[in-house]
């Protein structure tokens, strides 16, 4: 039973719907009116004998019906004596009664001919249901139904993934549907994947969101990846309707350097998806971290990903659509009535529409009223002004003014951190901060929790996951673009905050800032050699080999080139390799080769770490450095761990056999009857592989990748004509059929 409330409509998209549901209801197209002064009309044709019908529609979700029908016969019935309709309908989002149909009735009086003639929510409700072609045109009316989010919860989801729909869900009744919308979904829809780009706050995000949405309400399992890519092919259903999200896969507030095997691991999880028709993929990131993040993923531009990117400009945002933006965020803001006056004077909302630097976080941030408590009405249009000018005071000013210097910190640690840290992590990291030299002039309530809970909702976010510990990150990329280049030229406070953290995450914004020149070489030494100090202090004790190598990687653009006869760097250098079979990275394995080619660590140690990594399942780059190692051994220990590292290889191409040997290049100039040509050509492909990681790969591991192929299964449906995928979607984009002025008219 089809049972909306309309408000997350604001009155414009609700006069749209009401007027398509009466025409259908009378047969009848009702020509539809610019919105603005209307005179009383919203909608009329004309009958065969010249007499006009007259549709109006009235939207108010917040008022009372008295105050409606008080206005009604004070302000739109001289309106109607004017007019002398033959017949006056009226619509109304208000759910009605007999008895208020009949006091609508008798207010509008003698031109209202029938009850019938005062439709409310249930008629409107009732008619919805009669005409579900209506109900998917209008796109906000479903999308943002609290049925559908009681479908989507019920779903067999994570709770990550479920808590991030609920939260989009939320935010949908703010969404205008543009070009943008149905040209993203096309492209979704044809390919497969869609890689949103575009610049800070220009709505990426919002975007990947509402496509989110279309494809739950098709019954596709949104599975949220937050982290790196192996979470998505852990959840991996073969024959289920799945969609997969990767918001700012790239990085939060500046360009992470992926390492090779997780763009690899990225490309081929498009390439699987692009198979599997019952499967979607969405991916955002802003378009110069992209761009960036092609140069140093070759893997990128080598798998043809360009055609995957679907990007927003601020040219592609017409001014309607920025309009529409504008009213929309006024509509359902709780912004008192004499600050929207302020926006009307001089028609100050063109301003904004037309300003440089609109976009939609922008909007949505100044009409937020609980960030005006200490901004008059007579102060709204200046405070506009300046943020419109200069938009990083969006965040100054909280930063700065709401906030003391242990809430600054824990924003601070957050964007260091680049990624979710846990609240007790968080709180570890606060204390180290809170008790660094550099940290001694900090003034304000040195209490973590109160600090927390006042941030949370503003600048910072908090999400819980069934019983995990909650999760901190920031409330919005943008915060942490601030942040850095506030202390980008602040040393010991960079400094304090990197000895405070101990997460890789946080290494790499080290590395970026100086990647992207924010800091230079002497200030990210400088840093370095206080974290690898703090470290050493503290005898290492909760650290992890992965940190402290990754921090003597990064010490120089080359390993080798680095002195084993600095104290900081060989100490470190002994913790990892102590450490080093407790976990596996790349940069453990390039801290073990440095230190056997130098004699810090014997072969013995070196195979010890190479039978540790293989037994954890390495990846595709992973083998590659494993078998760096294994080049550099003396032979007698190679012939030893080579097994290993064979059978770790095989294992991996087993697990990712589609992925490694795409169908289009094992049955490359092969018929479809040759299944022992594709085999061929498949071992071929093997043995390949095999003899990049320098291993020789022997006929029964060949044979076993072969088998997990299964060739003639894959040939069976690659030749096969692939049927054209149901469900094609119907957008409703509304139609702006009127200027700006007339969309920000109000009734007298």
């Amino acid at each position: 039973m089809t049972d909306y409330d309309f408000q997350s409509l604001n009155d414009k998209e609700f006069e749209a719907l009401a007027i398509d549901l009466v025409s259908k209801r009378n047969k009848t197209k009702f020509e539809r009116f610019k919105p603005g002064r209307d005179a009383g009309v919203d909608g009329r044709y004309f009958k065969k004998d010249g007499s006009e019908v007259v549709v109006q529609c009235k939207h108010w979700p917040s008022s009372s019906l008295d105050k409606l029908i008080r206005y009604l016969e004070t302000h739109e019935l001289p309106k109607i004596k004017r007019l002398l309709p033959s017949r006056y309908i009226i619509a109304l989002s208000h759910p009605l009664s007999r008895r208020e149909k009949d006091r609508i009735r008798l207010a509008l009086s003698p031109f209202i001919l029938s009850p019938s003639d005062v439709i409310g929510r249930e008629d409107l409700n009732d008619l919805l249901s009669e005409n579900s072609e209506t109900e998917v045109r209008h796109y906000k009316l479903w999308i943002t139904s609290s049925n559908v989010l009681a479908h989507l919860l019920n779903k067999p989801i994570y709770d990550r993934s479920a808590s991030k729909l609920k939260e989009i869900h939320e935010n949908s009744y703010l969404y205008v549907p543009t070009s943008n919308h149905s040209e993203a979904l096309d492209k979704l829809e044809n390919l497969g994947t869609v890689i949103i780009t575009g610049p800070a706050g220009i709505g990426k995000t919002t975007l990947a969101d509402q496509l989110t949405l279309h494809y739950v309400t098709k019954g596709f399992t949104f599975v949220q990846i937050a982290e790196e890519i192996r979470e998505a092919e852990a959840a991996y259903q073969t024959d289920e309707l799945q969609l997969f999200y990767f918001d700012d896969f790239l990085g939060r507030n500046y360009l992470e350097a992926l390492s090779g095997h997780e763009g690899t691991h990225i490309s081929q999880f498009i390439k699987r998806i692009t198979r599997d028709k019952k499967k979607r993929f969405i991916l955002t990131s802003r378009t110069t971290i992209l761009n960036q993040g092609k140069i140093l993923i070759d893997v990128f531009h080598n798998n043809n990903l360009e055609r995957n990117e679907f990007e927003i400009s601020f040219d592609s945002l017409s001014e309607i659509d920025k309009a529409q933006i504008l009213y929309n965020h006024i509509w359902h803001s709780s912004l008192e009535q004499e600050y929207i006056d302020q926006l009307y004077i001089n028609k100050r909302y063109r301003k904004i529409i037309s300003h440089l630097n609109f976009n939609p976080r922008l909007i949505r941030y100044i009409t937020d009223s609980n960030r005006l408590v200490q901004c008059t009405p007579d102060q709204y249009w200046p405070y506009i002004e300046r943020l419109l000018n200069n938009p990083a005071e969006v965040w100054q000013n909280p930063f700065d003014a709401q906030h003391d210097d242990f809430g600054r910190a824990l924003i601070f640690l957050v964007t260091l951190n680049a990624r979710p840290v846990s609240q007790g992590e968080l709180a570890e990291s606060f204390s180290r901060l809170v008790s660094h030299q550099d940290a001694n002039a900090m003034h304000g309530r040195r209490d973590y929790m109160q600090s927390l809970r006042h941030l949370v909702g503003s600048m910072l976010s908090r999400t819980i996951i069934s019983d995990l510990e909650p999760l901190i990150n920031l409330f919005s990329p943008s915060i942490g673009d601030f942040v850095l280049y506030r202390y980008a030229s602040d040393i010991p406070s960079l400094r304090a905050g990197f000895c405070s953290l101990r997460s890789t995450s946080s290494l790499n914004t080290l590395f970026n800032l100086y990647n992207n020149q924010l800091i230079s070489w002497e200030s990210r030494t400088v840093i370095l050699d206080a974290v690898l100090d703090n470290a050493k202090a503290h005898n290492y004790q909760a650290f992890t080999a992965e940190y402290i190598a990754s921090a003597l990687v990064n010490y120089s653009s080359d390993i080798n080139s680095l002195s084993i006869y600095a104290q900081r760097l060989t100490a470190a250098s002994d913790f990892v390799a102590r450490t080093a079979c407790s976990g596996y990275s790349g940069d453990i394995a390039n801290v073990m080769g440095w230190r056997l080619r130098n004699s810090m660590s014997t072969s013995q140690e070196v195979v010890d770490f190479i039978v540790n990594a293989c037994e954890l399942n390495p990846a595709s780059s992973e083998l590659l450095q494993i078998a760096a190692l294994l080049r550099i051994l003396p032979q007698d220990h190679a012939a030893r761990v080579r097994t290993y590292v064979e059978e770790a290889a095989s294992n991996y191409f087993i697990d990712v056999v589609h992925d490694e040997f795409p169908d289009d290049e094992v049955f490359d100039s092969v018929d479809p009857d040759q299944t022992y040509e594709a085999e061929r050509n498949l071992s071929r492909m093997v043995e390949s592989k095999m003899e990049k990681l320098g291993l020789s790969g022997s006929d029964a591991a060949v044979e076993a990748i072969v088998e997990a192929f299964d060739v003639s299964t894959r040939m069976d449906e690659y030749f096969r004509p692939e049927p054209e995928y149901p469900g094609k979607r119907i957008l409703f984009t509304p139609p702006f059929i009127d200027a700006i002025d007339d969309l920000f008219e109000r009734d007298d």
